[in-house]
C-alpha cells in the first residue's frame, strides 16, 4: 500500500472526526429525519470510497476488500448516526454496509486511472457532508444581519481545493510510479533475433503467486511467455484478451475460453507460447485452476 493510498485513508479518518464533532455539537437543533439523511449520506460514500480504494488495491482479493470496506463503512456510519438516533444510528450502519460492498465491486473492476477518478468522487461527496450541517441549521425564513456568514462557505471550499491539489499530486506520482516500475522490470526481457526484436517474458508460480503481477508490453512486437510451474500443483495463466496473433507455442490443453491466451503447466514443469499484441490497453491475467484467482494469482499487463 502506498502513499496515495494511505493519503486517503487518513483524509477519511480525519473527516469521520470531523463529521462525528459536528454531529454532537449539533444534534440538538436537528431532527430525527435529519440526522438520518446525515448518517446515511455520509456512511454510503465513505464506503463508496473505501471500497473502490480496496477493491483497487487488492484487485485478485474481493473477499478481503469487501469485509475490510464494508466494515468501515459501517463504523463510520454508525459512528455519525449514533450521535442522532437509533434509527440514524442503524441507517448508517446498513448505508455503510452498502457503500462498502458495492465499491469494492467496483474498485475490482476498474484499471488504474479510472479508479483514482472514482476516488475522487466519492471522497468529494463524503466531504460534502459538512455542508449538510450548515444547510440544515439554516432556517427557511431568518434574515442575515451581515456578511460573515460567507466565510464558512469560503473557507470550506478554500480547504477542499487545497486538499484536490495535495491529493492531485499524489495520484499522478501513484500512476507515474507505476508505469515506472512496469518499465523497470521488464526492460531487460528483450533481445534480439533475426533483426527483430522480440520480448521474452518468464513468469514463476510459486507459493501460489506469480513472480511478476505486472508486466508491459509493445503493441505489434512478438512477445514469448514462459509459466514455469515450481509448485507441488498444477497453475495455468490466461491473458482476458482477445486481442491478439498466435505465432507459436508449446502443447497444452485449453481449460478455458480458447480465444483468450493460455498456458497450462503441471507441478515442476514449464510451458511457453509467442503471440503479439494487437491492440493497446490494459489487461488482466490470471490462473484458472478453481480457487486460485481468489487467492491472489493474478496480474495485469500493459500493452502501450
Amino acid at each position: 500500500m502506498g502513499y496515495y493510498q494511505l493519503f486517503i485513508l487518513s483524509s477519511v479518518g480525519v473527516l469521520t472526526f470531523i463529521v462525528v464533532f459536528l454531529s454532537l455539537i449539533s444534534k440538538k437543533k436537528f431532527s430525527p429525519m435529519q440526522g438520518m439523511v446525515i448518517s446515511m449520506f455520509f456512511g454510503m460514500n465513505t464506503g463508496l470510497t473505501i471500497g473502490v480504494l480496496l477493491g483497487g488495491t487488492f484487485q485478485g482479493n474481493l473477499f478481503l476488500s469487501t469485509i475490510v470496506s464494508m466494515a468501515i463503512g459501517m463504523l463510520a456510519g454508525l459512528l455519525c448516526g449514533i450521535c442522532f438516533t437509533i434509527l440514524s444510528m442503524l441507517e448508517g450502519l446498513m448505508a455503510g454496509l452498502m457503500g462498502g460492498m458495492m465499491g469494492a465491486m467496483l474498485g475490482e473492476m476498474v484499471i488504474e486511472e479510472q479508479l483514482i477518478d472514482l476516488i475522487r468522487i466519492f471522497l468529494l461527496l463524503s466531504i460534502t457532508t459538512i455542508f449538510l450541517f450548515v444547510l440544515f441549521q439554516q432556517p427557511k425564513n431568518q434574515k442575515t444581519k451581515n456578511n460573515l456568514w460567507l466565510l464558512k462557505p469560503i473557507l470550506l471550499a478554500t480547504s477542499i481545493l487545497i486538499f484536490i491539489v495535495v491529493e492531485d499530486s499524489l495520484a499522478k506520482k501513484q500512476i507515474g510510479s507505476i508505469f515506472k516500475e512496469f518499465s523497470q522490470s521488464h526492460s531487460n526481457h528483450s533481445v534480439n533475433m533475426k533483426g527483430n526484436t522480440e520480448q521474452v517474458i518468464s513468469i514463476q508460480a510459486e507459493k501460489m503467486k506469480y513472480s511478476l503481477s505486472n508486466i508491459e508490453v509493445k503493441k505489434d512486437q512478438q512477445v514469448t511467455l514462459i509459466l514455469e510451474n515450481l509448485d507441488p500443483v498444477e497453475h495455468d495463466i490466461e491473458f482476458n484478451t482477445t486481442f491478439y496473433e498466435t505465432k507459436n507455442g508449446s502443447q497444452h490443453k485449453n481449460h478455458s475460453n480458447k480465444d483468450f491466451i493460455h498456458l497450462h503447466a503441471q507441478p515442476q514443469t514449464s510451458s511457453k507460447q509467442s503471440f503479439v499484441m494487437t491492440k493497446s490497453g490494459i489487461y488482466e491475467y490470471y490462473c484458472t485452476i478453481a480457487g486460485h484467482k481468489e487467492l491472489g494469482i493474478v496480474g495485469r499487463v500493459i500493452v502501450k
